[in-house]
């Protein structure tokens, strides 16, 4: 393999995908960072999860758009127009290489648009059309940032204990002002997900929020305003703190609330990872999930549960994986 001439000065890392997506992206900045210490690296990004780029590490600007293409059902179809600015961004600040976390053909024909000349990803269907360098296709029953590290053997550089990590420090005054609204150690608990068949119900996290507050431990409940809704007007809980409540429901206001958790327990999402990535203690569930491949890959510890369902799933098994990360000392 060639190696790489020095002459790199300028990259970007696209992860226009989900929030969790972008989590798993930040493994690569701080190898990419270690290979060309003087060069830019950016980041092209969903509009909703751009808060959160600009917390990788090492990450310049970023450049935020939502995709036309991949829309979520629960979501409006963003204007072409946006996408299409970004691209003519991207064009004008004449990258020299593009590596494509995910690389759906629709994505890797706008990196194309764009004009980068080296356009790094892997393989999927009709994508190698608009790469210049295609990779192997991701095998998904390994760890996600195992695969997504391949993306920089063409960089000729080796990444063999990938960890996805966010910045705290670029969090800066947000976090001493959202700290000061939350108890000094709480419990960070998100019992939602895209898919609700996915999830535990309500009622037990109702119940395990119960035994944290027996334990006199605060519970932070992470979730959009209609989510939180739901819990408060159908379960009864022990009064604790809300995400929607802290301040503008920001994205960014909701990281800096993760990054001061004292453990974080919540399905297999966002939340999670971005949790994981401050070094939070975190319990993830997956029922089912993919959990050989999006398991709590962080810097932080964490532990587990992966069933066929939800079903069965009790307050009692969540706090048991609790307890066994040894975060607080059981009465």
């Amino acid at each position: 393999m060639t190696r790489t001439p020095p002459s790199i000065r300028r990259i970007i890392v696209v992860a226009l995908d989900n929030l969790g997506d972008l989590v798993f992206a930040s493994a690569l900045m701080s190898p990419l960072h270690d290979a060309f210490p003087h060069a830019t690296i950016d980041v092209w990004a969903k509009e909703y999860t751009a808060d959160v780029a600009r917390l990788l590490p090492h990450a310049g600007d970023v450049i935020a758009a939502d995709p036309f293409w991949a829309v979520p059902a629960h979501r409006t179809r963003p204007p072409i127009q946006r996408m299409l600015a970004s691209i003519a961004e991207v064009r004008r600040r004449r990258y020299d290489v593009a590596i494509l976390t995910g690389a759906p053909w629709r994505t890797a024909a706008a990196v194309a648009m764009a004009r980068v000349p080296r356009r790094i990803g892997l393989a999927r269907r009709h994508n190698q059309y608009f790469l210049t360098e295609v990779l192997p296709a991701e095998d998904i029953d390994k760890p996600v940032l195992i695969e997504q590290a391949r993306l920089l053997e063409p960089l000729d550089i080796r990444s063999t204990h990938p960890a996805y990590r966010l910045d705290i420090a670029r969090l800066g005054a947000l976090r001493d002002r959202i700290g000061s609204r939350l108890p000094e150690r709480f419990v960070a608990l998100h019992p939602f997900a895209s898919a609700r068949d996915r999830c535990v119900p309500l009622s037990e996290w109702a119940q395990l929020a119960f035994a944290f507050h027996g334990r006199r431990i605060p519970t932070l409940w992470i979730g959009t305003s209609a989510e939180l809704d739901e819990l408060r007007r159908s379960h009864t809980h022990p009064r604790g703190f809300y995400a929607d409540m802290l301040g503008d429901q920001s994205l960014a206001e909701s990281a800096a609330a993760l990054s001061l958790a004292s453990m974080f327990v919540g399905h297999d999402s966002g939340p999670l990872h971005v949790a994981g990535a401050f070094g939070v203690p975190v319990v993830g569930i997956f029922a089912p999930g993919q959990p050989k491949r999006t398991f709590p890959q962080g810097v932080g510890p964490w532990r587990m549960i992966a069933r066929p369902s939800p079903v069965g799933i009790s307050a009692g098994d969540m706090l048991r994986e609790a307890d066994a990360l040894g975060v607080f000392s059981i009465a």
